[in-house]
């Protein structure tokens, strides 16, 4: 019996390390969606807390998808040499640093500095958790670890909201990286006690460090970041600058996927590409990730921004409508395998997206909260109409190791579709914005009768409370001034949200006249 109590107790330790794995794979990611959401979702109260404009977060944006690229294409090079175990938890605590130095930000340069460091360490995760279930688990195992997974994922994008509403009426902005770096910590023990010690190889065995081609996509990654930022201030066919830094950044990446594909220990195999089929599903993946977070951002831009809606307020609102998405979530657990094609998603998924638009174009600035429910409730089911039924159309046909290789290739178009969506929705906010502000200014003069009419009854407001004939006319015209800022961001997100239907649409299309898709 002596003998047999430390078997007894190892074998319990093993059982109880293994049960729990799926979970600490589950919440790594989920703190990854977390991150995203919080920062989409409350990038005018993040811009306001360091006194920048939202279009100065863009290099926010640009530094943590530049960064996520670099830290998806060095992930195996790690994990060969760590294994994941200490890959995982590392990350994790890197990420919960990063957090911290967020939260001490003053300007958009440390911002972007913080944000650049936590998304080398995050932004692999998705892939890596995604690679350890599918390494660790056997396919019986599998299926229910995948489904934590998944609403884990959905988990955060209704914890986001709720809760940053909440940190950021009660305390500030920087709460929610104080948050987030404490969850880090959190899970990041977590993954240490029961993430398994595999993935760690023999010097022999290991993939070379690719020095130079790492140099290269970095550099190539950093000049065309700078030509999206900069396009917005100057003409690109007169540029020479900006002409000359997008061949550059084209040429070093052209260089870097030539020398990958050619090599027989690459950083990231790019032989899946040679599939059609995930080919397809890589392109249907970009228009959701930048369908899902330009929607994200203009919802909350739009009750925030243009109807006056409290940030808790706000953040319950979206929250509590988005639980929806895990009913819907756990009846295609059920009922997916049951449809051949999955075509018969995708397409009306898109087309979901493209009525999401649609119906928050046609709202008034007035609108009860009773209209807003049917686009915030169908939302949180675009991840099971579209971005579910593309992974059983683009990784069908691999191997495991192909597998692994494909699903890092995924990760980087998502990081790169949401920092170039998060990029073009900001500009095209900013610019609208100033066209719709000097429309509207031009509108709001003496000399329109109209407006005549409506600043004298607004002045002869405030003289009958009392105030001076002076005072009553400034006030009256700072009242105005509001009303044309409030009108001009409310139009300036109604053109995002047509932006949002053409996008659609054209995803629509392009899924149903695939044959691939089966």
């Amino acid at each position: 019996m002596i003998l047999r109590a430390p078997s007894a107790h190892a074998l319990t330790l093993r059982h109880l390390r293994k049960d729990f794995f799926p979970w600490a794979v589950a919440l790594a990611v989920g703190i990854d969606y977390l991150d995203n959401s919080i920062f989409s979702f409350f990038t005018s109260y993040i811009a306001g807390g360091i006194s920048a404009s939202r279009d100065e977060l863009v290099w926010s944006a640009a530094a943590y998808a530049t960064t996520s690229v670099l830290g998806i294409v060095q992930q195996q090079w790690l994990v060969e040499r760590l294994g994941y175990r200490r890959y995982l938890s590392g990350c994790l605590l890197m990420f919960a640093i990063g957090s911290f130095a967020a939260s001490m930000s003053n300007s958009s340069i440390e911002l972007a500095v913080a944000r650049g460091f936590q998304g080398y360490f995050i932004g692999p995760m998705l892939g890596t958790c995604r690679i350890l279930l599918q390494l660790c688990l056997t396919p019986q195992e599998r299926g229910p670890a995948i489904r934590i997974f998944l609403l884990l994922i959905l988990g955060a994008t209704i914890v986001a909201p709720l809760t940053g509403g909440y940190l950021v009426a009660g305390y500030d902005w920087r709460a929610l990286f104080v948050g987030l770096g404490a969850l880090g910590l959190a899970f990041a023990l977590f993954a240490f006690l029961v993430t398994p010690h595999v993935g760690k190889l023999r010097p022999s065995r290991r993939t070379q460090a690719h020095m130079w081609p790492y140099i290269m996509l970095a550099f190539g990654l950093c000049a065309l970041q700078i030509v999206a930022q900069q396009v917005r201030f100057e003409l690109f066919s007169t540029s020479l600058l900006l002409i000359g830094l997008t061949l550059i950044g084209l040429a070093a990446l052209g260089w870097v996927v030539w020398h990958q594909w050619h090599h027989d220990k690459p950083l990231v195999r790019l032989n899946a590409l040679r599939e059609r089929s995930f080919r397809m599903g890589i392109m249907l993946y970009a228009f959701y990730y930048a369908l899902s977070n330009v929607i994200s951002y203009l919802i909350a831009r739009m009750l925030e921004g243009a109807m006056g809606y409290p940030v808790e307020n706000m953040g319950r609102l979206v929250g509590y409508t988005s639980m929806a998405s895990i009913a819907v979530a756990l009846l295609y657990f059920k009922f997916a395998r049951k449809i051949k094609s999955k075509k018969w998603l995708i397409v009306p998924g898109f087309l979901v997206a493209a009525v999401i638009g649609l119906w928050m174009d046609r709202l008034p600035p007035d609108v009860s909260t009773g209209w807003l429910l049917p686009p915030l409730i169908v939302r949180g089911f675009l991840l099971m109409l579209i971005a579910l039924p593309t992974a059983s159309v683009a990784y069908q046909v691999f191997a495991a190791d192909e597998f692994n290789h494909g699903y890092r290739i995924k990760n980087i178009v998502k990081q790169l579709s949401y920092s170039f969506s998060t990029t073009m929705v900001i500009i095209l906010e900013q610019h609208r914005l100033a066209v719709h502000q000097t429309r509207l200014t031009e509108y709001a003069s003496l000399g329109n009768p109209v407006f005549r009419g409506t600043f004298e009854a607004m002045t002869r407001a405030f003289s009958s409370l009392g105030y001076e004939a002076a005072k009553a006319q400034g006030l009256a015209a700072a009242q105005v001034s509001r009303l044309v800022l409030r009108q001009a961001e409310f139009m300036s997100i109604q053109d995002g949200f047509r932006v949002v239907i053409v996008i659609a649409l054209i995803g629509a299309v392009l899924a149903a006249v695939q044959r691939q898709i089966k």
